[in-house]
């Protein structure tokens, strides 16, 4: 009888402790399904101009320390993903290091008080059981255009292209929406602030104006001590920016379809017309500044990405983009040259007196407003496995900006200069008889990237890289004009 009680006291124990652990280990706390990741990514790079030490090399994007060994970014990811079992999540990204002050609007302030340049990301997550799944995000997020990515590790070169650079926008404040329709398709709807990108503005109207005149001319300058306005802001009118993503895996594995556009308009102000500039020029007059059009002020953006992988170690990528600027944008794009265009009219001074061309006098009253800047890019990816460790990458880029109005690259060594030991230039900008810098573009870039993976967290990868356009937009090692410029950039990057 005794034996019957202690194995009838056994079997309950049992039960009793395989359901409490059962019941444990369905009942998995949150915390346990949060990711940690992150990276440290270090370079040194030579390229043959004559920016050395503390002088910025503008020839790249985010590697501007020339003959220089400097840190990247150093990051840290912490991710909890919204699923199924488990509907609600975030990310958090904190970077800092060498790049991360380019990273926002205007891509060019230094890593101060006024921006969250160490906040990369920052993005709640819920998750509904529609279709195959949809996922809403909203908060600071990197922007969904474009190939490549703001991290040397996930892309197939070490250095950022001047696509990616001069073309796309990097990191976004809004909320995006991405619906899993089937295995094989997916759509997605994005509202942003703004179509330039989040960023430190300086209270101007536009990212990095303030006071803007009639041809796109900086004003006043920035009034970061405002208490009216905020310094840090991306969405300078109630106007959102509307982004749009459909994936396609056309071939599954092997052939794969992303179609990305953004439309948006940064601007407060619309451009004048021509008649309201006329005023200004005949008489003196302000031209009437009307608050900025949705359909006129804009940015456009379409953007197309084929990647094909035939075999496992074989990878091809072509990426097309067209940008349209109209009205004000038009103005406010950073490389445009503006002309002066105002129509001929009875009883005021004579414009050819004033100064303005035969093309100029001759512009269509009234439709300055609606004038449109286009540029288009091509970038050609193709990368090869060799063996398990070693790869080697290819980049060929393109930048098409002959209806542009101005050079899109804008950071080319001589972009908008003159060095000003080459006093022989400078006579010749003073006399109007050489082509400004600031007018040439059409740049195309060659790269080749051997990559070695050291292990699985350890990546090496060698940048070979030319970079070339028309005129001499380059200078060499001596500070002399040149049409090209060649450079090795070495990236080590460990991550976890």
């Amino acid at each position: 009888m005794r034996n019957k009680y202690t194995l009838l006291m056994a079997t309950m124990a049992l039960t009793f402790s395989t359901q409490v652990f059962s019941q444990a280990t369905k009942e998995k706390s949150w915390y346990d399904k949060v990711e940690f990741s992150g990276f440290v990514d270090v370079y040194y790079q030579y390229t043959q101009n004559n920016k050395q030490g503390g002088a910025v090399d503008t020839s790249r994007a985010f590697e501007t320390y020339n003959k220089q060994f400097a840190v990247n970014a150093v990051e840290l990811d912490i991710e909890k993903l919204a699923d199924k079992e488990s509907p609600w999540g975030f990310r958090i990204d904190f970077m800092n290091g060498q790049n991360s002050f380019a990273q926002e609007r205007p891509f060019t302030t230094t890593n101060n008080i006024w921006n969250m340049n160490l906040l990369q990301q920052a993005y709640v997550s819920l998750y509904f059981p529609v279709l195959k799944g949809l996922t809403v995000d909203a908060g600071k997020m990197a922007t969904h255009i474009g190939y490549e990515v703001l991290e040397s590790k996930d892309n197939m070169n070490y250095t950022i292209g001047y696509i990616f650079f001069n073309t796309v926008p990097f990191i976004h404040t809004g909320a995006r929406a991405n619906l899993q329709v089937t295995d094989r398709l997916s759509t997605g709807l994005y509202l942003y602030n703004s179509a330039q990108g989040t960023g430190f503005t300086g209270n101007g109207d536009q990212f990095g104006y303030k006071g803007l005149s009639p041809y796109g001319a900086s004003g006043s300058g920035s009034d970061i001590f405002s208490t009216s306005q905020h310094a840090y802001v991306d969405g300078p009118n109630p106007a959102r920016t509307i982004g749009t993503q459909v994936k396609y895996d056309a071939v599954p594995d092997k052939f794969n379809i992303t179609w990305n556009t953004i439309y948006g308009n940064d601007n407060v102000k619309g451009r004048p017309t021509n008649q309201e500039v006329w005023a200004a020029e005949a008489y003196g007059a302000g031209p009437l500044r009307k608050p900025s059009n949705w359909r006129q002020d804009y940015w456009f953006v379409n953007n197309l990405i084929l990647t094909a992988t035939p075999t496992d170690k074989a990878t091809f990528v072509f990426d097309y983009t067209y940008g349209e600027r109209a009205g004000q944008t038009v103005n406010a794009a950073f490389g445009w040259e503006s002309p002066k265009l105002v129509p001929e009219a009875v009883g005021a001074p004579s414009l050819e007196t004033m100064g303005f061309t035969e093309e100029q006098r001759a512009y269509p009253l009234g439709r300055a407003n609606k004038l449109k800047r286009i540029y288009q890019t091509f970038g050609f990816w193709f990368k090869y496995q060799l063996t398990e460790k070693f790869a080697l990458a290819l980049r060929h880029e393109r930048i098409d900006d002959s209806r542009y109005g101005g050079s899109l690259v804008v950071n080319a060594p001589l972009f908008a200069t003159t060095p000003s030991d080459r006093y022989d230039l400078q006579a010749q900008d003073a006399a109007g008889v050489r082509p400004a810098a600031s007018s040439l573009g059409m740049i195309r870039t060659y790269t080749v990237t051997p990559t070695y993976n050291w292990n699985e967290n350890l990546i090496i990868k060698l940048d070979l890289r030319r970079d070339e356009g028309p005129g001499q937009q380059f200078i060499d090692e001596k500070g002399r004009p040149a049409s090209h410029q060649n450079g090795a950039t070495l990236g080590v990057v460990a991550k976890f």
